[in-house]
């Protein structure tokens, strides 16, 4: 297929080295750095998910001030979101994810340090972890950014990039929490933080010393399009990309209904077995983890279309189990094998479309994929709660498979039509 939007020629040789141009070849030392500097950093912050709101908790015994502090982290996301795509395009990639890493470590060493000096209120915490929000904001764009400029324009070595990232994010969120859980009794809550303070400061001097400069460098606001709706337009003028982000929202509101949901399951289904519910959850984090690193090796192996098309339909389909009286361990299964299925489908997808953006255009347009994807989360909580109070667990699942069909449906006529014009290679 030929991608209309293709950049130009072959993509820049960074200095330091060749571009990882082919589809299996290995990755460069600098973008095993982006890996490793990636790895490291979401290991720590999945660390501080469980450590914050432990400290709360350990000092206040208020369970609505340890969500306060989880929802002063994500609402810069909503807030700020678009910007970030400005920050990226203004500052580069590499400046970007390196300035994010290096002012994080101190934002965050205050928390350990003011609580040691006892000066740590509720006040300065919501603060402390506003401004963490913030400077988080344009990092997984930049990543990415960052990946396309040290790999060629080519559909599956892009795909392999996504898939490696997404399983740096999956692996985190399934033993960061697990890690903090086991280290918080032995060397105690603020020492847990700490931690995190030196993955950051690690990660910055890593992209530093490992990624030349002449990276993901900054192009200045004439290199890309202008105007902070200026990804959004982009993906609202490409046929493709609409209908992507149309799946993209519609898989947002259906993953946190099911993230509801499933506890709810549980509990209604199996006569208030929390054994069940842990299962069901520990089921999606393991799926999505072994799902990235099958993307990671298969994703230079299938064409991408064959390979998101295949699991798209295994993302919808095992859902439909979740309506059926089966056993718990069936419900496992088919949890597990939705959730694989996802990062099999998301790396070939951002595959292509970041083969369809034109030189300029990455970070804005990936700065407003990551931040729509992250605004359908808190509308798919809300529409659970209410759709689970109104109608029940039965319709509310109902609900969870059917947008998991459309989404799924949309994006496969999509990739179909996509198809039917060339090789998307």
């Amino acid at each position: 297929m030929t991608i209309a939007a293709t950049r130009p020629g072959a993509a820049p040789v960074p200095p330091g080295g060749a571009p990882n141009g082919t589809p299996g070849g290995r990755p460069s030392r600098a973008l095993t750095a982006v890996y490793v500097a990636g790895a490291v950093t979401a290991l720590g912050t999945q660390m501080t998910m469980l450590a914050l709101p432990w400290l709360v908790l350990e000092t206040t015994g208020s369970a609505t001030r340890a969500g306060l502090v989880l929802a002063a982290q994500v609402l810069p996301m909503a807030l700020l979101g678009f910007a970030g795509g400005e920050a990226i395009q203004r500052l580069g990639a590499r400046r970007t994810m390196v300035v994010s890493d290096l002012a994080r470590a101190p934002v965050v060493a205050l928390i350990p340090l003011l609580q040691t000096l006892g000066a740590l209120n509720l006040a300065v915490l919501l603060a402390i972890v506003a401004a963490l929000g913030a400077l988080a904001v344009p990092y997984h764009a930049a990543q990415r950014v960052l990946a396309m400029e040290l790999l060629s324009p080519h559909a599956r070595s892009l795909a392999r990039a996504n898939s490696a990232l997404a399983g740096v994010q999956n692996g985190s969120a399934f033993a960061g929490p697990a890690l903090a859980g086991a280290l918080i009794p032995l060397v105690g809550t603020t020492s847990v933080v700490w931690l995190d303070a030196a993955t950051f400061a690690f990660s910055g001097l890593l992209l530093l010393r490992r990624v030349p400069a002449g990276s993901g460098g900054a192009g200045g606001s004439a290199a890309g399009p202008r105007g902070l709706w200026a990804g959004v337009r982009h993906l609202r003028g490409d046929w493709f990309l609409r209908r992507a982000m149309l799946s993209t929202v519609v898989f947002g509101l259906m993953l946190r209904t099911l993230m509801i949901t499933l506890p709810v399951l549980a509990f209604a289904r199996f006569e208030g077995d929390a054994r069940v519910g842990g299962l069901l959850f520990a089921a999606d984090g393991a799926g999505g983890l072994v799902g990235s690193v099958a993307a990671y090796v298969l994703a230079a192996r299938v064409a991408p279309v064959r390979l998101a098309c295949t699991a798209l339909v295994c993302v919808a389909l095992p859902l439909w189990t979740l309506l059926v009286p089966v056993p718990a361990g069936v419900l496992v299964v088919a949890v597990g094998l939705s959730s694989a299925a996802a990062p099999l489908a998301n790396a070939p997808l951002m595959g292509l479309l970041s083969v369809r953006l034109p030189d300029g255009f990455g970070p804005k347009v990936l700065q407003a994929v990551v931040t729509i994807s992250t605004l359908a989360g808190p509308l798919g909580f809300l529409a659970a709660g209410a759709v689970l109070d109104r109608a029940g667990v039965a319709a509310t699942l109902w609900g969870v498979a059917a947008l998991a069909t459309f989404g799924s449906g949309n994006l496969i006529l999509a990739l179909r039509r996509l198809q039917a014009t060339g090789d998307p290679d």
